[in-house]
């Protein structure tokens, strides 16, 4: 373990914890920072020591730099216990906290919409149009792509998004020279591309009478253009 691990923990046990306090105790001014990331490390495998970090965190800070982070690793560790109630209302409490501090951003705005969508709480399905329409130019990479039309694909069951959303899943390299892995979907979508597929099957609809319309993502990700066949006039 190099220096810079102990605060970066992928599994959790006394003697690890002991670690972790013992050299956590002689940090000063990035205490925060050291139980913010420990507890987004800890939140997919040991959920529960992540509230707990979180907890501490809130309870002992010095400002509150790193409280949209916290946010992040506390609803994703309510979210990994199935607590999608709760892991919601943190998600929102991060856009929230995100609109007043801009230079602090997350994925929630694609993580939630997600969410809802692919886990059908209706209830949640107005108000994560919303956040998907208010953060539509923050779409970076194709993952971003994908989450954003899979979610309105999803929560309206619209084959057009469905085509869009599978598109963005197919591309293989990010279009960043040096970062041409970062951004892709990794096989953990593929339930949700499979009800994607069935979602495509309804598009299009009618075959007539429109002009033919090129697909803008595949143009500024660096794909030759492509004209939608359906979409041509008679």
């Amino acid at each position: 373990m190099s220096s810079d691990d102990w605060y970066r923990n992928k599994d959790w046990n006394e003697s690890i914890e002991e670690n972790f306090y013992s050299k956590l105790k002689r940090a000063r001014s990035q205490r925060d920072q050291y139980l913010v990331i420990q507890a987004l490390t800890l939140t997919e495998r040991h959920p529960e020591i992540s509230l707990r970090l979180v907890d501490e965190y809130f309870e002992s800070r010095k400002d509150q730099y790193d409280d949209v982070r916290a946010l992040l690793a506390k609803a994703d560790a309510l979210i990994a216990l199935d607590n999608l109630e709760k892991g919601i209302s943190a998600y929102q409490e991060i856009l929230e906290r995100e609109r007043d501090f801009p230079n602090h951003q997350t994925g929630v705005y694609l993580d939630y919409p997600y969410l809802v969508a692919t886990k059908k709480i209706e209830n949640e399905y107005a108000n994560a149009l919303n956040v998907l329409n208010e953060h539509i130019d923050r779409l970076t990479f194709p993952l971003d792509y994908y989450k954003w039309h899979a979610s309105k694909a999803l929560i309206n069951n619209d084959g057009s998004e469905a085509k869009k959303a599978l598109d963005a899943a197919e591309v293989k390299k990010s279009g960043f020279s040096f970062h041409q892995n970062v951004g892709l979907v990794g096989k953990e979508h593929e339930r949700t591309i499979k009800r994607l597929c069935k979602i495509s099957k309804t598009w299009p609809p009618v075959k007539h009478g429109h002009p033919p319309q090129v697909d803008k993502y595949r143009v500024k990700h660096g794909h030759p253009p492509q004209v939608d066949k359906y979409r041509t006039t008679n």
